[in-house]
This record gives C-alpha cells, structure tokens and sequence, in this order.
C-alpha cells in the first residue's frame, strides 16, 4: 500500500515537471519581427548586410547593425512602441 502512494506521489511529481517543462520551451521562442525594414532607422533590412537581430522581452527585434542595438538600449520603450504602432498599421 505504502508502495502505491509513493508511486503516484513520484508520478505525479514528474507529470508536474514536465509540464513546466512544456511551458518553459513555448515562452522561449519570441515573438517574430513583423517589419521588413530596421526599427530604429526604418531602413529596408538587408540593404546594409546582414541584419543584427536579438530579442528584447520575447520579442525579436531587427536593425541594421549591432551599433543600433545601442541606440535600442537607450530607450527601448520608445522603440516597442513604434513597433506596435506599425503592427497596428499592417493589421489595417
């Protein structure tokens, strides 16, 4: 009897642990970068090389180079709102 309980307490402990694993992969893919053109310059991507791309808050976000990811970090609010706005626009 003893057996049984410690087994369903084990099970139910690894169902647990999986779930949360589960959960940990889904949050960790971010949210793709809708623009076709870099958030700080509004450049069209590519034009300069290679894009620099990085996720800001599970959000991806492209700009030019790694120089703009600086100008990004100054006021990334700024940016996530222009982000916004233009997705809004694309939904229209």
């Amino acid at each position: 009897m003893l057996k049984s309980i410690v087994c369903v307490i084990l099970l139910l402990f690894a169902t647990a642990a999986l779930t949360c694993l589960a959960d940990d992969q889904k949050s960790d893919k971010p949210k793709p970068y809708p623009l076709k053109t870099c958030l700080v310059c509004d450049m069209k991507l590519g034009d300069m090389g290679k894009p620099f791309v990085f996720v800001y808050k599970g959000q991806e976000i492209k700009v030019c180079d790694k120089s703009e990811k600086a100008d990004f970090d100054k006021d990334p609010d700024k940016y996530l709102k222009k982000l916004a706005d233009a997705e809004a626009r694309l939904k229209k």
